[in-house]
């Protein structure tokens, strides 16, 4: 898991990138945004680095983002994901490089545990 420091680091260096994707739809009216916007396009940019779908990431995201950090469900981040899809594809080379190597210990520290081979039973004849 990641530290909350290293987290605000990361959403720190993402700050350059959100005026232009929020500035798009100030003006319309409707509910507030729930999560922030350096959060979503932290988990945007981690799903275009590993190539996850939407709900490896949220499972992904719940591990590596720090405990009281509410992670967006897929439904809200394909929302966003769609909203944004042309800014994204603009900056895409920018924000991988932001990106850092996630290690696997930090992904889902249960996926290593080997499952125990189902028994194969032979029928004799």
């Amino acid at each position: 898991m990641m530290t909350k420091k290293e987290l605000e680091q990361y959403l720190a260096k993402l700050e350059d990138f959100v005026p232009k994707v929020s500035a798009k739809k100030t003006k319309r009216p409707g509910r507030p945004k729930k999560y922030d916007d350096r959060l979503v396009l932290f988990l945007i940019a981690l799903r275009e680095k590993y190539g996850w779908s939407l709900r490896d990431l949220e499972k992904k995201a719940k591990d590596i983002v720090p405990k009281g950090i509410e992670v967006p469900d897929f439904s809200s981040i394909h929302y966003r994901i769609r909203s944004m899809r042309e800014y994204i594809e603009e900056v895409k080379p920018k924000l991988l490089k932001i990106i850092p190597d996630i290690e696997d210990s930090k992904i889902d520290s249960n996926a290593k545990k080997s499952r125990k081979p189902k028994s194969t039973k032979t029928v004799k004849k």
